[in-house]
């Protein structure tokens, strides 16, 4: 069981849930996709490992795949679920809700350089990693000064959940797939005024050890 916070704040990072197959092919971006039926089990799952935890806040993004488990998730703590626009994913420009394999087959070399130079590139029209982290912290400034001692729950899209849990932890950009998590993914961080450090990682692996 972790300490509660006190002289910290806590941040329960929650990758949302699997999409269904049909989006899993998408260049999803900051727009919307649909919860699977094994997305779905697993908002149960959040709740299973929430268990006993007493939270204060509950943020997201206001893309309906972490907009709706997170809602689910207020209703259990009694809680807002409270929507923010930085807290989207990476802007995917003129790729954005299009397949992966049609875009590759007519912008393959671009493609390649997104990839290649991941967190630099942005796709055609679109945004970098880098810049969509950097929303994400500008929230993060907004909040913390009034987090001191709770715990939030944000519930956020793997690439910006993963680079901002680098920034936080003073970590290039490049290295943010060391802090990947499974679809449906916990994390845990303590922010204190002087840096952070990680209470807990993927919780799944937990279960299956």
């Amino acid at each position: 069981m972790l300490p509660e916070p006190t002289d910290f704040s806590r941040l329960y990072l929650l990758r949302h849930p699997e999409l269904e197959v049909a989006d899993q092919s998408i260049a999803i971006g900051s727009g919307p996709a649909k919860l699977g039926r094994r997305g779905r089990s697993q908002v149960l799952q959040w709740l299973s490992w929430l268990e006993g935890v007493k939270l204060d806040e509950l943020h997201c993004s206001p893309q309906p795949q972490c907009l709706t488990p997170a809602t689910a998730l207020a209703q259990k703590f009694a809680l807002e679920a409270k929507p923010h626009s930085r807290l989207r994913d990476q802007e995917m420009g003129s790729w954005q809700g299009r397949n992966w394999q049609e875009v590759m087959q007519t912008e393959g070399e671009a493609v390649a350089t997104f990839f290649r130079e991941f967190g630099d590139t942005k796709a055609p029209g679109g945004e970098s990693l880098g810049e969509a982290v950097e929303r994400v912290l500008q929230w993060w400034v907004m909040t913390a000064p009034h987090a001191l001692g709770k715990s939030l729950a944000v519930v956020l899209p793997g690439s910006v959940l993963t680079g901002f849990a680098a920034a936080m932890l003073g970590m290039r950009l490049s290295r943010c797939v060391s802090l990947n998590l499974p679809h449906g993914g916990l994390g845990v961080l303590d922010a204190f005024q002087n840096g952070v450090r990680i209470a807990l990682w993927n919780h799944a692996a937990l279960d299956r050890a």
